[in-house]
């Protein structure tokens, strides 16, 4: 099995980031369109019930991190996500691991990262519309916070790298000190 030239897994996790940061922000624009999220408008937002008693579209605008922390704090999520993501773009073109895992994991982070930034720099707050719940719509008996294809991305690739750290790296590595040691002996 050949070896992976790093600049190749650096092109595909860029081609990952554009796709992701497209894909992200294409769907807010759609769904903002279509549950008619006015920015300047404190909603209620549109709501449409696509499995009614588990999944909804339902507009919100969050002025906040994850579920809602720091509302308010425009500047300093800025600040933060920014530097955040100067951090992980540098992992990313500076990593010498040759992991498809983490490098495609380090995309989708990115693209999520720079899609909420994006919505932040642009209205202080970031447009969310996926809702998991469960009950009535109206009045849900649980629900998770609305969220995004951003929020998607990064979960999503914090996980990948999770597993390629907990259950991949170690196997590659015995993998790598077995070959080491047939070749010395």
């Amino acid at each position: 099995m050949s070896a992976v030239r790093p600049w190749r897994l650096k092109l595909v996790a860029l081609g990952v980031l554009v796709v992701g940061l497209v894909v992200d922000l294409g769907t807010k624009a759609w769904f903002v369109d279509l549950l008619g999220m006015d920015p300047g408008a404190n909603g209620p937002f549109g709501e449409i019930d696509l499995i009614p008693g588990f999944f909804a579209l339902q507009g919100t605008y969050n002025p906040g991190v994850t579920f809602g922390l720091a509302s308010g704090q425009t500047e300093f999520i800025l600040l933060l996500t920014g530097v955040a993501t100067v951090a992980l773009l540098a992992w990313l073109l500076l990593t010498p691991r040759p992991s498809r895992i983490l490098h495609t994991a380090l995309g989708l982070i990115i693209a999520g990262a720079v899609g909420n930034l994006w919505d932040r720099i642009h209205w202080h707050k970031v447009r969310d519309f996926f809702l998991i719940y469960t009950g009535d719509l109206a009045e849900p008996s649980w629900k998770w916070p609305n969220f995004n294809v951003a929020d998607a991305l990064i979960v999503v690739g914090v996980c990948l790298i999770l597993v390629d750290e907990l259950f991949l790296a170690p196997r590659r590595e015995r993998a790598s000190r077995i070959r080491g040691t047939t070749a010395s002996s």
